[in-house]
């Protein structure tokens, strides 16, 4: 069976048109979406091994994306959030655009799964018609429906 991302996104980690001006600020901001969603049980330990893992090389990945993810002691499940920053942030991407939408992948130390999920992310952004759609979406809910026919298109 393969992995669906919709099983990994919740509401609670989304936000549109998150009002941050560095990436910095964006990663603090959606660290605080996961703690309030009761995901992480050391929220700065989880912040800290997001920004080690920004050190080690963007996650800016072009097209307006980037893909931050981590493994922390301080979070209980892994989970994908998605933000929308307002305005476009520079995230020091591969191709110097900045970012407008931000998949968030956060998981405990002692379990993997993120090259699935980068994969799996990677593949329904290839054509460009998901991201079209998270762009211009209006709610949480529309966002993880826009997701969710996406993946429809890859059920075997």
């Amino acid at each position: 069976m393969s992995l669906r991302l919709t099983e990994l996104i919740r509401e609670d980690c989304i936000a549109l048109g998150m009002p941050v001006q560095t990436k910095e600020e964006l990663l603090s901001h959606t660290i605080d979406l996961f703690n309030e969603a009761g995901l992480t049980t050391d929220p700065e330990e989880a912040l800290k091994a997001i920004l080690k893992r920004e050190d080690v090389m963007s996650t800016g990945i072009g097209g307006g994306i980037a893909i931050p993810h981590a493994q922390s002691s301080g979070v209980t499940q892994l989970t994908v959030g998605l933000v929308r920053p307002e305005p476009p942030v520079d995230f020091e991407a591969i191709d110097g655009h900045p970012v407008n939408l931000v998949f968030f992948i956060l998981g405990p130390e002692e379990r993997g799964g993120f090259v699935r999920v980068l994969a799996r992310i990677s593949r329904l952004l290839y054509d460009g018609e998901l991201q079209s759609r998270l762009l211009s979406v209006r709610s949480s809910k529309d966002a993880i429906q826009a997701i969710a026919r996406e993946e429809e298109k890859f059920r075997v």
